[in-house]
C-alpha cells in the first residue's frame, strides 16, 4: 500500500481549462482552479535528520478558485523520479485542508522514507510537492522539490511482542506490553508498545522483545539495543504508563495517581454525578468491588459511566467507547479507548460523550467491575467488565 496518510479522500482528475457542473437548479459550479504552482519551505536539497525528533514545516503560495469558492490543499510526497500521479503520501494541510502550510513530524516523515525504500539510518531523497483540489477536481503544482532525509535507527524488523522483567516489577517473571492503541482516536503506528504496571525505583528490569534482543532506556529518552540483558531503573517506585516507540527508538512514561468510575445520570429534572475511586489490583488491573451502582437506578434508566484517569503530571484521560451503546455487553462493546481532556472540552461532553450505559435490567444492581489495562484478558487489548450480584 503506497499511500500511508489519507486524512481525507479526495478524487483526483486532470483538470481542463474549464470545468464546470449543474446544481440542482440548473446554475453552473466552476471547478477550475489556478494553482500557486511555487513552493516556500523548506528549500530545494534541505538535509533533515529525522531520528532528532523535529518537525519540518512546509509552506506554499495559495491557489485560486476561478468563482473564489474554498480550495483545499495536500502535501504530495514520491520517489525521487516520481510524477506524484500515485504518491507515496498525501496528507492534508492545516485546518482540515484550508492553510498553505502544514508541519510534518519526524515520525511521518521516517514512515514515508521507508516507504521510498530507505533502510534505517540511511539518507536519500524525498519528491515533493502541493495539490490544490476544489470538489472532486484538483491541480498538483507545477513546482516540486528534493528533501533529503537521513532515517531514524529503528528496528528491523520490528518486535511482535515486548516482555519486561526483573525484580523491579509486580510479577519480576514478566510484564507483557501490548500494542499500542493510541489514544484521542489516532491509529498506532507500528512498532509501539505499551504497559501500565508499578514499577520500583531502587532496582531494575530487562525489556526483551520476542527475537532475543534486548533495549536500554537512556535517560534522554532514546532507546538503544543491546545484545545483552542491560537493567533499566524508573525515579522512583510508582504505578507507571510506559510506551517504547521501536520505529523512532524512543520511549516516555507517566504515572498514574488515581482511576476513578464516573458515573452521570440526568432524571426529574437534575443531574447526578459519582466519582468513585477505585483500587489497583496489580499488573495493570483496577478494581471496584461491591458497587451499590443506586445512581443509575432512575426514572429515566440513565447509567452513563466510563473512567476517569488522573496522571502524575495533572494530565487527565477518559477511559470510554467508540462504539455507539448496545443492546449486550459484546467484548467490541466492553473496549476501553484512552482519550485526552481536550478530547472533551465542555461541561456538556464530559458528562454526555464516550460513556457506556447498562442494559435496562442492569441499572441499580450492585455489582463488580474489572478495569484491564493490559493485554493479558480475554479481549487482549484495554478492556473491562462487570459481574452483578
Amino acid at each position: 500500500m503506497r499511500t500511508l496518510f489519507r486524512n481525507i479522500a479526495i478524487l483526483t482528475v486532470a483538470v481542463s481549462p474549464f470545468v464546470s457542473g449543474c446544481t440542482d437548479d440548473g446554475n453552473e459550479i466552476n471547478y477550475n482552479i489556478q494553482p500557486g504552482n511555487e513552493l516556500y519551505l523548506p528549500l530545494s536539497g534541505k538535509a533533515v535528520d529525522l531520528s532528532r525528533g523535529a518537525d519540518v514545516e512546509f509552506q506554499w503560495a495559495p491557489s485560486v478558485a476561478y468563482d473564489n469558492g474554498f480550495v483545499s490543499y495536500e502535501l504530495l510526497f514520491d520517489l525521487e523520479g516520481g510524477d506524484f500521479s500515485a504518491p507515496l503520501a498525501a496528507m492534508t494541510s492545516q485546518l482540515n485542508g484550508s492553510k498553505t502550510y502544514l508541519s510534518v513530524t519526524s515520525k511521518k516523515l521516517n514512515a514515508v522514507a521507508r516507504a521510498a525504500g530507505l533502510g534505517t539510518s540511511e539518507t536519500g531523497n524525498l519528491k515533493w510537492t502541493v495539490r490544490a483540489s476544489k470538489g472532486l477536481f484538483g491541480s498538483i503544482y507545477s513546482e516540486s522539490r528534493l528533501l533529503s532525509v537521513t532515517t531514524t535507527n529503528a528496528m528491523n524488523p520490528f518486535p511482535r511482542t515486548v516482555i519486561l522483567r526483573g525484580d523491579a516489577l509486580e510479577d519480576p517473571t514478566g510484564i507483557n506490553m501490548a500494542a499500542s492503541a493510541g489514544i484521542d482516536k489516532a491509529a498506532a503506528s507500528e512498532g509501539t508498545f505499551e504497559c501500565f504496571t508499578k514499577i520500583k525505583g531502587s532496582t531494575g528490569f530487562t525489556v526483551e522483545d520476542d527475537l532475543g534482543r534486548y533495549y536500554v532506556l537512556n535517560e534522554n529518552k532514546t532507546v538503544t539495543y543491546s545484545e545483552t540483558a542491560v537493567n533499566n531503573r524508573m525515579p522512583s517506585e510508582a504505578i507507571y504508563w510506559l510506551k517504547i516507540d521501536f520505529d523512532m527508538m524512543t520511549w516516555s512514561y507517566n504515572t498514574v495517581s488515581k482511576i476513578e468510575y464516573y458515573a452521570a445520570s440526568w432524571a426529574d429534572n437534575k443531574m447526578s454525578t459519582v466519582n468513585q475511586a477505585m483500587t489497583y489490583a496489580g499488573k495493570g488491573v483496577w478494581t471496584l468491588l461491591d458497587y451499590e451502582n443506586t445512581i443509575s437506578n432512575n426514572s429515566a434508566n440513565d447509567s452513563r459511566h466510563r473512567f476517569n484517569a488522573t496522571l502524575g503530571d495533572g494530565t487527565k484521560l477518559y477511559l470510554g467507547t467508540q462504539a455507539s451503546l448496545g443492546t449486550s455487553y459484546t467484548t467490541d462493546y466492553l473496549k476501553v479507548n484512552l482519550y485526552t481532556t481536550e478530547t472533551v472540552n465542555t461541561t456538556d461532553k464530559v458528562n454526555w460523550e464516550m460513556t457506556y450505559k447498562f442494559l435496562t435490567a442492569d441499572c441499580g444492581r450492585k455489582l463488580d467491575c474489572y478495569l484491564y489495562l493490559n493485554g493479558d484478558n480475554p479481549a487482549g487489548t484495554w478492556w473491562h467488565e462487570y459481574k452483578f450480584k
